[in-house]
C-alpha cells in the first residue's frame, strides 16, 4: 500500500496489475471572488480543506480504455466527457502510449455539490496510472496535465489544506491545516456553476485580515465559524431559491453559522468534535426537505 495524492491510497496486485485510489472531497472554508479576468474566468482566493469523503477508483490494465460507474452514479457520464476518462487519455498521450486501462469508479461524493468530486477523480486517475504504467513522474510534471483538465484538478494532486488562487489552478500548501469535523448538508438538487458566476456581482471591499481567517487556522470552530464566507452564495441563492430557503432555516441553528462550499449546492457547518457535529446534524435533519442528506466527516 502506498499513500498518494490528497490522502488517498494505491493498492497494486500481481499478476492482474491493478491499482486502487481514493479521491477525497474538498470544502471551501472561504471563497473570495476578486474580479473577472481578461480570459473570461474569475480571479479567486479560497481556503480549501480536504474531507474524509471519498470516491474510489480501480484501474486494471486492459487492451482499451473503458469506464464503469458504480454507487451514487446518477448523472455521472461513463464516456469521454468524464474527467477520469479524459485524465487517462491525457496522461497516455503525454507519456506516448495507448490508454489501455479499465476504470471502475465508485461514487460517494455528491455530484454538482461544490465538493470537487470530478476534479478529485481526475487527479486520482493521473496519480494511479502514473504508478500503474510505471512512468513515476513527479507531481510537478503532472500539474500541467491536471490544469488542462480543469481549474481544480491540480489541487488534488497533493494532500492537505491549501489556498487556491487564480482560476483555482494555483495551490499554496499550508504546513498545518484546520482539523475538525464537518456536517455536510447535501440538497437533492445541483446548482449550475456557470449560472452562479453569471449572477455574481463584486461585493464591497473588506479588509485583508477579515478575508484570510486561515492565518488563525488553529482556532476552535466556535471562533472560526463566524469568520468563514463565500462570495458566491448570493448568486447561488438567486439561481436556486430552494437553496436560499434551506440556508435560511439552517444558518444559526443551535448558534452555528452555515456556509456553502464552492458554487454550491452543498452547505456545511464546522465542529471541533464528532459528537458535536452529529448532535447538530440530528437537529438539522428536521429542517431538510425530502431527498436531502446529512454527512458527518472529518477533515484531513
Amino acid at each position: 500500500m502506498l499513500s498518494i495524492g490528497s490522502g488517498g491510497t494505491v493498492n497494486q496486485t500481481m499478476p492482474e496489475r491493478s491499482m486502487e485510489c481514493l479521491a477525497p472531497a474538498k470544502v471551501n472554508m472561504t471563497l473570495a471572488v476578486l474580479g473577472k479576468r481578461s480570459d473570461g474566468y474569475h480571479e479567486l482566493e479560497s481556503w480549501v480543506v480536504m474531507a474524509r469523503l471519498f470516491d474510489r477508483l480501480v484501474f486494471t490494465e486492459r487492451t482499451g480504455l473503458s469506464l464503469a460507474i458504480r454507487g451514487d452514479s446518477n448523472g455521472v457520464p461513463a464516456d469521454e466527457s468524464n474527467l477520469a476518462w479524459r485524465a487517462a487519455a491525457a496522461l497516455a498521450k503525454a507519456i506516448g502510449r495507448q490508454p489501455a486501462v479499465a476504470i471502475t469508479l465508485w461514487k460517494q461524493i455528491p455530484v454538482g455539490g461544490g465538493l470537487g468530486g470530478g476534479s478529485s477523480d481526475a487527479a486520482a486517475t493521473l496519480i494511479g496510472l502514473n504508478n500503474l504504467w510505471g512512468s513515476r513522474w513527479p507531481v510537478e510534471r503532472l500539474k500541467p496535465i491536471a490544469a488542462g483538465l480543469g481549474s481544480d484538478v491540480p489541487l488534488f494532486l497533493q494532500p492537505g489544506s491549501a489556498i487556491i488562487r487564480g482560476r483555482g489552478e494555483e495551490a499554496e500548501r499550508l504546513a498545518e491545516g484546520w482539523r475538525g469535523w464537518l456536517a455536510l448538508v447535501v440538497p437533492p438538487y445541483p446548482v449550475s456553476t456557470a449560472e452562479v458566476y453569471r449572477r455574481w456581482s463584486e461585493a464591497p471591499a473588506r479588509s485583508g485580515v477579515e478575508r484570510r481567517p486561515w492565518r488563525d487556522r488553529t482556532a476552535g470552530s466556535g471562533d472560526l465559524a463566524s469568520r468563514l464566507f463565500n462570495d458566491l452564495e448570493p448568486g447561488a441563492f438567486a439561481v436556486e431559491p430552494r437553496l436560499k430557503a434551506l440556508h435560511d432555516r439552517l444558518n444559526g441553528l443551535d448558534g452555528r453559522p452555515v456556509r456553502m462550499t464552492g458554487s454550491g449546492s452543498c452547505l456545511f457547518a464546522i465542529f471541533d468534535k464528532e459528537a458535536e457535529a452529529k448532535a447538530w446534524s440530528r437537529l438539522a435533519s428536521e429542517q431538510l426537505e425530502d431527498g436531502a442528506q446529512m454527512r458527518v466527516v472529518e477533515t484531513m
